[in-house]
């Protein structure tokens, strides 16, 4: 009997916060990053972070909204004690089962650097953080994390082609440090 080696995609882009077991059932309560999306949805596979580097695979059975959260479930997960193992972890998604591979996501503007509108740098982006408010992006500057509300009182521009944010009033959170 030989064992397939499980491929884990190199686009896979985060999606979801997996937060615990809803029911008897194996289903899961979620917060998706973008609740507007329509990526997620019934029969598509879906990639668990369990571990650093170790993803497990499932498929999407169905997914039901629950207020600002939505219920998943997974095809083989059938008891809360099956889906325990999930609990506080992230979802991810290949970029290649999105409704359009070529649009542009938050999670693209990881690695950019940040520079106010005079060509100050102050660093390069971190991570993207979901809020009930707002999206914002996280950097380090002199060795303090700054966190920048993604709206046009601060953000001048997405430069994509050169991999920059320009950022206005940066004196507002760059001076507090």
């Amino acid at each position: 009997m030989s064992s397939r080696k499980i491929v884990i995609p190199q686009d896979l882009i985060p999606i979801a916060d997996i937060l615990k077991p809803k029911g008897l059932k194996g289903e899961l309560k979620v917060f998706l990053y973008n609740d507007k999306s329509e990526t997620l949805k019934e029969s598509i596979n879906v990639w668990i972070n369990l571990d650093d580097d170790k993803y497990q695979p499932l498929m999407v059975e169905y997914l039901v909204s629950s207020g600002k959260y939505k219920i998943i479930k997974f095809e083989g997960i059938n008891s809360r004690n099956e889906s325990e193992i999930f609990s506080n972890k992230k979802m991810y998604v290949s970029r290649g089962d999105f409704n359009n591979a070529q649009d542009v996501y938050l999670v693209d503007l990881i690695g950019f650097m940040v520079k106010d509108e005079f060509g100050l740098e102050y660093g390069k982006i971190k991570d993207i953080i979901n809020l009930p408010t707002n999206n914002s992006l996280i950097f380090f500057y002199k060795e303090k994390e700054i966190m920048i509300p993604i709206s046009d009182d601060f953000i001048e521009l997405f430069d994509f082609k050169d991999k920059v944010v320009i950022v206005k009033n940066s004196d507002i959170f760059i001076n507090k440090c």
